[in-house]
């Protein structure tokens, strides 16, 4: 084991005991999930901060708004100028 992937899942061990609420005895399971997190990490070959999967990400995303579909947005507004009865 290289010394930064050590230390990486030295550090994320560490985040997610304190997330957990820092309980007594769970270190190796911890390790073990930090260990498992950072093999998916480099199955997927991500970035450890995982900025270019963000960005890969941000390219392909299309946001939905409804003003790009003006019929879609009339037909979904509610009726303010009709009359009930």
């Amino acid at each position: 084991m290289t010394d930064e992937r050590f230390e990486w899942i030295s550090k994320r061990a560490y985040a997610i005991w304190e997330a957990a609420g820092r309980p007594w005895g769970r270190s190796q399971h911890h390790w073990e999930q930090a260990a498992k997190e950072r093999e998916i990490m480099e199955r997927t070959r991500a970035s450890v901060d995982g900025e270019e999967v963000l960005a890969r990400f941000r390219q392909t995303a299309t946001i939905y708004r409804p003003e790009n579909n003006p019929g879609e947005a009339e037909a979904d507004a509610p009726p303010s100028d009709r009359r009930v009865g």
